[in-house]
C-alpha cells in the first residue's frame, strides 16, 4: 500500500509539474505498478480495452477531420459575423452553441465537435484561447441537461424512476433546469473569466505579415545582388531575356527587370545595392 500511495503521489506531482508528457507520466506510472508486482501485466493493460480510450482516440480524429475540411472555420465564421468583434458577444454564442449540440450529443463528443471549431475562431479573432476554451467545457455538460439524452445520468434517473412505479420522464422535461442552468452559468462564467482568465493561456494574434524588405533583410537575400542599368545604346537594348541567354553565357540570374516608365520601388529595389 505504501509503495501504490508513493507511484501514485509522484504521478500527480509529475501530471501538475507538465514537464514531461502526461501520456509518458501515465504509461511509466503503470509499468512502475507491473515492476512493483501491485498489478499485472493484464490488469495494467486493462485499461486500454476499455472502450471510452477507443471513442476519445476517435473523437480527436473527428476533430481533426472537422477542422482539416475547413467546417471548423466556417462555423467560427459565422460565429463572428453574429458577434460583430466584440468578445462578449463571442462567448455567449459560444456557450450557446456548445449547449445546443450537447443536449443531443454526449458531452466528450460536443468538446471534441466544439474544440476546433473554437479555436479557428480564436486565431481569426486574435482572442485568448483559454477564455474560450475552459468555458466550453462547462458549456458541453450544462447542454447535457437540456434532453433525456443529453448525459448518462438524465437516463438513469428516468429509469429508476420507471421502477419505482412513476410516470417516466419525457424528451424535454429536463430542459426548464437545463436553461436556467445554462443562463446561470454563462451570468458567472462571463466575469470569472475576465477576472482569472484575462491575459492567460495562448492569444491565437492574426499574423502580422513581413514586407518583402523585411524579408530580404531576414534571409539576406540581397547579398550578391547587382543592379545593372541598360542605357540605350547598349547591346542588350530591346532584347529579351531568352534572346540574349544571359544565364547561359554569364550564368547570371535575373531576379527582376523594371522599365524606365515604371515608378515606386521593386520588391528589394530599397536594399540591393550594386556589389559584384
Amino acid at each position: 500500500m505504501t509503495v501504490t500511495i508513493i507511484i501514485l503521489c509522484l504521478s500527480a506531482i509529475l501530471f501538475v509539474n507538465g514537464r514531461i508528457r502526461s501520456d509518458l507520466v501515465a504509461v511509466s506510472t503503470a509499468l512502475s505498478l507491473v515492476l512493483c508486482g501491485i498489478l499485472s501485466p493484464e490488469e495494467a493493460l486493462a485499461g486500454f480495452a476499455n472502450p471510452i480510450v477507443i471513442m476519445m482516440a476517435g473523437l480527436f480524429v473527428v476533430g481533426e477531420g472537422i477542422f482539416s475540411t475547413g467546417l471548423a472555420g466556417r462555423v467560427g465564421h459565422k460565429i463572428m459575423g453574429l458577434a460583430g468583434g466584440n468578445e462578449t458577444r463571442h462567448f455567449v454564442l459560444v456557450m450557446l452553441a456548445t449547449s445546443l449540440v450537447g443536449a443531443f450529443v454526449s458531452n466528450t463528443g460536443t468538446v471534441a465537435l466544439m474544440l476546433p471549431i473554437v479555436v479557428s475562431l480564436c486565431r481569426a479573432a486574435g482572442f485568448s484561447q483559454s477564455r474560450l476554451l475552459m468555458p466550453l467545457a462547462f458549456a458541453g455538460s450544462m447542454g447535457g441537461m437540456l434532453t433525456l439524452i443529453g448525459t448518462p445520468p438524465n437516463l438513469i434517473v428516468r429509469d429508476a424512476l420507471v421502477q419505482a412505479g412513476y410516470a417516466p420522464l419525457g424528451f424535454f422535461s429536463f430542459a426548464p433546469v437545463g436553461i436556467l442552468c445554462i443562463v446561470t452559468g454563462i451570468l458567472i462564467l462571463l466575469p470569472l473569466t475576465r477576472r482569472f482568465l484575462k491575459g492567460n493561456g495562448q492569444t491565437a494574434t492574426k499574423p502580422s505579415g513581413k514586407s518583402p524588405v523585411q524579408l530580404a533583410e531576414e534571409y539576406k537575400l540581397t547579398q550578391g545582388l547587382t543592379r545593372l542599368v541598360i542605357e540605350a545604346g547598349s547591346p542588350f537594348a530591346g532584347k529579351t531575356l531568352r534572346e540574349l541567354d544571359v544565364y547561359g553565357r554569364y550564368g547570371i540570374t535575373v531576379f527582376e527587370i523594371r522599365r524606365t516608365s515604371q515608378t515606386g520601388g521593386g520588391a528589394l529595389s530599397a536594399k540591393a545595392t550594386s556589389s559584384s
